[in-house]
């Protein structure tokens, strides 16, 4: 029912937000009373924590460890105003929010890359909570664009400020910064990308969908807010363009929703292609194949009398086949020919 209400003022052209509630959602993204000393010691020292707390989650594989670390992270609201400031046409506020979202953005991958150095167990097999967040695809733009759309509801109508912290938890913007740091410490180049790719995956569909928000909830003042305002247009136009920079790679790259939905033959092939081609007495026992996260976990059985094949040349056979990042499990079984010579 409520929904309905609200909807019917937005086709009346009253918008859902009042001049005294626009100055309430202003103040709240672009704080005047604090200093701004005080502004940046809280935001550099929520964002220390919150990564740190991010590493720590990520490298113990604790989902509940990281979730913290995302209801920590002081980043949600410089992306939303950033957003206010794009359909307001506030140049100076969107340079700020801009700066503010990338200080801290390179700050978070430093901290990871140097706490995971220090760590030890660095030659540790890669964790699952690290390697989810490598390989975006369209489904996390469309959890940004939702959660933007939240978060900035939740601005407008304070009744629904509850939501912002299930949107916090919903698109993670600190986590996949902290992965970036530790596989670029690892120096594991494209995992670090991917990670990299899926963080402004987030926030360009944050700012999508909050801005659109912003502007359907009456945000800027005016019957029509696109008219005679070439400074939001401006701002939509740059979204548009960042939105398919971000949605190319998402869609084409190694972030495409994966096409195989049951590799497992796929996978045999290949795996006894390898054994045969150049290992003797070698045979495939078991093949096993599980997709998840965009990951291809595989489990290969394989019965030979000499050294086994080597697992790190398959897993890169596997992942350029499949075009996915792989897990591979590589169990070798010995035989052995037994002879019995009985003399009467």
């Amino acid at each position: 029912m409520v929904v309905l209400t609200e909807l019917q003022r937005l086709w009346r052209g009253r918008g859902l937000i009042q001049p005294n509630e626009r100055r309430e959602v202003i103040d709240q993204l672009f704080p005047r009373g604090m200093p701004r000393r005080q502004f940046f010691t809280r935001f550099v020292s929520l964002m220390m924590l919150s990564t740190a707390i991010a590493v720590f989650g990520i490298l113990a594989d604790s989902t509940a460890v990281v979730i913290g670390a995302m209801l920590v992270a002081p980043l949600m609201f410089p992306v939303l105003g950033f957003a206010a400031a794009v359909v307001m046409g506030w140049p100076r506020r969107i340079f700020r929010r801009a700066l503010l979202v990338a200080a801290g953005s390179i700050m978070a991958v430093l901290l990871a890359g140097v706490i995971s150095f220090v760590i030890p167990g660095r030659d540790m097999p890669l964790p699952a909570e690290l390697m989810a967040r490598t390989s975006p695809n369209l489904l996390d733009l469309g959890i940004a664009l939702a959660a933007g759309a939240a978060g900035a509801y939740g601005q407008v109508r304070r009744h629904a400020s509850d939501a912002l912290t299930g949107v916090a938890v919903a698109v993670a913007l600190v986590p996949p910064l902290a992965v970036v740091g530790i596989t670029l410490q690892l120096t594991e180049w494209q995992l670090a990308l991917g990670a990299a790719l899926l963080f402004l995956a987030n926030v360009v569909g944050i700012v999508i969908a909050a801005s659109a928000t912003f502007l359907a909830a009456g945000f800027v003042p005016g019957r029509n807010p696109l008219h005679g305002h070439t400074q939001i247009l401006r701002g939509i136009s740059w979204a548009a363009i960042a939105t398919i920079i971000v949605v190319l790679p998402l869609q084409f790259g190694r972030g495409a929703v994966l096409p195989v939905l049951d590799p497992t033959e796929e996978v045999t092939a290949v795996v006894e292609e390898y054994v045969g081609g150049g290992i003797a007495s070698t045979e495939v026992v078991d093949v096993e194949v599980e997709v998840e996260d965009g990951f291809a976990n595989i489990d290969v059985v394989v019965a030979s009398s000499v050294s086994g094949p080597l697992a790190d040349p398959l897993a890169e056979l596997l992942a350029k086949q499949l075009s996915t990042p792989v897990n591979l499990r590589l169990l070798v079984a010995a035989t052995e020919t037994e002879r019995a010579t009985v003399v009467p």
